[in-house]
């Protein structure tokens, strides 16, 4: 059997360092490279590079890097992406699943659930962690309908609050953003919080893992 190659697209540096761990441990003889833009991907799909193709998608990234994600889906297929959905919101994931992606798993699933994801990927088979399922299974009304409205407004970061959390994980005070924007320290206070909520987390350093 050939050596599998694995490759991340634009990766953080805490995602880069967490998945290079993750692929060490439980696939060893695979070769890890990066990509950090489309057109990478592409050159490395056509050179045959790509068993496995790893990617985040965020509730922030539903503006901004959907269509990075289509483009990916539309080169690879869809069908080797292991896409990590995370937080694990039920309208980030069906629009990933909409767009084609054959494997979604949540950012905090077990060694044992990873193992079967990257099995699926590699195999082309399609896979749903347990995190997700149960997300989306909660999401659905019992009509048979998705509160789509309620979670757009739920786990879309405004523009405002977009700004806030990158002044604040780049290392500035609240008082400091609140200077730089011209708003009130209670205006940012409401800001940061609805933004932390959204990212399903509960303060700028867990931030700072999935925002730069």
């Amino acid at each position: 059997m050939n050596m599998p190659n694995c490759v991340l697209f634009h990766p953080s540096e805490f995602t880069r360092s967490s998945w290079k761990l993750l692929l060490k441990k439980i696939l060893p003889e695979c070769k890890t490279t990066e990509a950090s833009n489309v057109e990478e991907v592409r050159q490395a799909t056509q050179l045959g590079l790509v068993s496995l193709l790893m990617m985040e998608f965020h509730p922030r990234d539903m503006e901004h890097g959907l269509e990075a994600l289509k483009s990916v889906i539309a080169l690879t297929g869809g069908k080797h992406l292991m896409l990590i959905c995370g937080p694990p919101a039920p309208v980030t994931t069906r629009t990933a699943m909409q767009a084609g992606a054959n494997v979604c798993l949540g950012c905090n699933e077990s060694v044992e659930e990873l193992k079967r994801a990257l099995q699926a990927a590699l195999e082309g088979v399609p896979y749903m962690s347990s995190e997700l399922a149960s997300v989306l299974a909660r999401s659905i009304t019992p009509a048979g309908g998705f509160h789509e409205e309620d979670e757009a407004s739920q786990y879309a970061l405004s523009i405002r609050e977009e700004e806030v959390l990158d002044l604040l994980v780049s290392g500035l005070r609240p008082s400091q953003v609140a200077s730089r924007l011209g708003l009130s320290m209670k205006t940012i206070s409401s800001h940061k919080r609805n933004a932390l909520g959204k990212l399903g987390v509960s303060n700028i350093l867990e931030a700072v893992r999935i925002w730069i």
